[in-house]
């Protein structure tokens, strides 16, 4: 009998699974466990006890649905027929094992392996190759049955997806290698797949059909892919060589324990956590990934940066039952990626946005209830929060980050590469969104959890923070504008954070942004400086007051509300005599309110002295700015200034 019958097209998936409590642990490498080739991939000799025998050769003939039944493949190349729908439909409870050197073979023609929905069906020890599933389609397990067992097998060259995923599977043990889209697609209509397991597989060289350039934008490429999983263990897992990214979670994800993979070369990303929850990705090793995807986009100028773990609008979320209410990343070592960690969230990206291309809503308001998140409900509560993936609660601690520009093949501009980020956009559009301007940029920095801590660093680290434009040092980073990787060191020390603003006026230039308020007179003067060669000359341009204001408003940034500043500089008289100055350093907030003014006075000295204070920066604080005020009896006298600096107390 040719049992021959269209295949159902299913695309979906999505419930939990429970895991270990989460415990720090320290970077170490992961060794490769090489499954393509190995000798685990072979059968046994000799048939199981009551198993239905299969001959090599064309099975069309042979009925391979009975429900509860062993078949046993021997050795050689089966075939299914030469139909485009030929293909094996197991009954509920069936067993598929080959023989060593048993090879299933699509010839080209056959779309599909093993299809239907039945449940409990378990294939071991075949070679399964040359199908030609379509597009976002697979050839084992098409139609994502549940509670399947798909251990030790080649699953290689075929087209679409090697394998899709149901429900409770288990697949472990397997060379994926080769295929024309996916490794793994898992995806089921209904959003249903739960407790999935995929462990101490090798999965390499997929998407050999290049989609993503094929379908510019498509998202639809991995060595395993995932849709709307609710609960998944990936596990001791070589991902490698993938032409595109290495895991990719997409879409209403949850629930996620990604630990002990060795995932390195993949072209694109090595992790990829995207509009989904709660996730642990803990103890892999990553590395020189995303080489390819980096240097295309450096290649047109695009500096957006490309990362080997990717969180694009990820929420760590308590009301959404997971393992953890995190996304926590903890105790890996990445090496020579084109990039580091990116956490980023689109600010025009949220339920029923037009730049939410996947029409799906979030898990809070409910995946199939986009409409809600309309206007006017959406500009208040709860639906401001609930109809958008924020990314959130992000916990980034005790991994180790290494990075070599020169180990990346094909050469890596240090604007393009070795970044960390945390930012977002500025928002536009649709013009009823909530979320227009710097709202989702100062979320995403300042508001959600998000937190570098106890991490170890080598080479030349950069970091993007709140929008493409700020590229930042390692000082900046840890400093009181961000305050992040506290506790970790950089090259075995930690980077002293930055000044808020230093100036010596080593040129004419650096005159600005002084300017004369009333009064005054301003000059660069070179020799004679307290420092290198140059100095700020004020001078008294009438017998009255006189004052100098920095022409900068709202002043300074990145000050933090809170933080304790030391304020000095050095002055002395340059044409007597030298009245009695005072310097007001002004604390402003963003909208350049004066919060509070502290005075430090210049009293009349010949030689360079110093002039400091220790100051608290007031609640709302984020920007400062200073002046020179003074009366004198005649015009003509000045004073000098130089080495001006404002930085956090004890840097």
């Amino acid at each position: 009998m040719a049992w021959v019958a269209l295949a159902t097209l299913v695309m979906g998936g999505t419930t939990p699974a429970s895991g270990d409590a989460v415990d720090p642990a320290a970077a170490a490498p992961v060794a490769a466990a090489a499954v393509c080739g190995s000798s685990s991939l072979n059968g046994p000799a000799t048939p199981p006890a009551g198993a239905v025998v299969v001959p090599a050769g064309d099975n069309s003939g042979v009925n391979l649905r009975q429900a509860n039944t062993t078949y046993y493949f021997q050795t050689g190349t089966h075939t299914l027929g030469t139909d485009t729908y030929a293909q094996i439909m197991p009954g509920d409870g069936a067993t598929f094992i080959g023989a060593p050197g048993a090879v299933l073979d699509g010839q080209r023609l056959n779309r599909y392996a093993f299809t239907q929905r039945a449940t409990g069906v378990t294939i071991r020890y075949l070679t399964i190759t040359g199908f030609v599933a379509p597009h976002d389609e697979g050839v084992v397990n098409h139609d994502s049955g549940d509670g399947w067992v798909v251990e030790h097998n080649t699953i290689r060259g075929n087209a679409g997806a090697g394998l899709m995923a149901g429900a409770t599977n288990t697949i472990r043990g397997n060379c994926v290698k080769d295929n024309g889209q996916y490794g793994l697609n898992a995806a089921k209509a209904g959003n249903t797949i739960t407790g999935l397991v995929v462990a101490d597989n090798e999965f390499t060289g997929n998407n050999t059909e290049d989609w993503e350039h094929q379908i510019p934008g498509c998202g639809c490429t991995g060595g395993m892919k995932f849709w709307a999983v609710n609960g998944a263990d990936v596990t001791g897992n070589w991902v490698h060589g993938n032409h595109g990214p290495g895991v990719w979670a997409d879409t209403n994800n949850n629930d996620f324990l990604i630990e002990d993979n060795l995932i390195e070369g993949n072209d694109s990303l090595g992790i990829f956590y995207e509009i989904s929850y709660n996730v642990v990705i803990r103890n892999n090793t990553i590395r020189g990934n995303a080489w390819a995807s980096g240097a295309e986009r450096a290649a047109k100028g695009d500096p957006f940066p490309e990362a080997a773990i990717y969180l694009s609008e990820a929420d760590g979320e308590p009301r959404v039952q997971a393992r953890t209410s995190k996304i926590e990343i903890t105790g890996n070592l990445l090496e020579n990626n084109w990039g580091g960690i990116t956490a980023w969230a689109n600010a025009d990206r949220f339920c029923n946005s037009p730049a939410s291309t996947t029409g799906d809503c979030t898990l809070i308001v409910g995946p199939t209830s986009t409409a809600r998140c309309s206007a006017p409900a959406i500009a208040d509560e709860p639906l401001y929060t609930d109809c958008r993936w924020w990314t959130k609660n992000v916990d980034i601690h005790h991994n180790t980050f290494a990075f070599d520009p020169g180990a990346v093949d094909g050469g890596c501009p240090t604007q393009y590469c070795g970044h960390m980020a945390l930012l977002s956009n500025w928002g536009t559009y649709p013009e009823w969104s909530p979320y227009k301007g710097a709202v989702i940029q100062r979320s995403i920095v300042h508001e959600s959890h998000n937190s570098w801590h106890d991490n170890t660093y080598t080479g030349p680290w950069q970091f993007r923070v709140t929008d493409m434009g700020s590229r930042i040092s390692p000082g900046q980073w840890i400093g009181p504008q961000y305050g992040q990787d506290a506790g970790s060191t950089f090259d075995g020390g930690t980077p002293a954070p930055p000044a808020i603003a230093e100036q010596d006026f080593e040129s004419g230039s650096t005159t600005s942004p002084y300017a004369p308020w009333y009064g005054a007179d301003l000059a660069h003067r070179t020799g004679g400086a307290h420092g290198g060669t140059g100095s700020l000359q004020m001078t008294s341009a009438q017998a009255s007051g006189s004052a100098v204001a920095l022409d900068n408003f709202p002043g300074y940034s990145g000050v933090v509300a809170g933080t304790s500043y030391h304020v000095s500089l050095w002055y002395r008289e340059a044409v007597a005599t030298m009245p009695a100055v005072m310097w007001n350093v002004r604390w402003r907030d963003e909208a350049g309110t004066v919060l509070r003014t502290d005075a430090i006075s210049l009293d009349r000295k010949t030689a360079w002295t110093e002039a400091a204070g220790t100051f608290t920066a007031p609640a709302g604080t984020t920007r400062v700015d200073w002046t020179f005020v003074w009366n004198s009896t005649t015009a003509g006298p000045a004073f000098q200034i130089d080495d001006v600096a404002i930085r956090p107390r004890g840097a």
